[in-house]
């Protein structure tokens, strides 16, 4: 019988926020399943977490952290842009 874990459960297992998987999910090389439970939920199995462990120990040691448009400066009305945020 094969485990199915919930996002959250995947995200506190990566220590990762369930944004940040989410995020990971839109990248097209990684081949995760797509199985949901009755409420729409999204599932994710033993080799799902392996292929997403392995997803993290490559974003670390290629030391990306951000997407591309993730420090792009913002603009709001009146041409004025905000300040960039930075991550510790």
């Amino acid at each position: 019988m094969t485990n199915f874990f919930t996002s959250g459960q995947v995200a506190k297992r990566l220590r990762i926020s369930i944004s940040t998987l989410k995020r990971w999910l839109e990248e097209p090389e990684l081949k995760i399943s797509n199985h949901r439970n009755y409420n729409g939920w999204r599932l994710f199995t033993e080799e799902d977490l392996e292929v997403l462990k392995e997803f993290k120990r490559k974003m670390r040691k290629s030391g990306k952290r951000f997407n591309d448009t993730t420090l792009l400066p913002i603009v709001i009305s009146g041409g004025k842009k905000m300040q960039e945020h930075q991550s510790r």
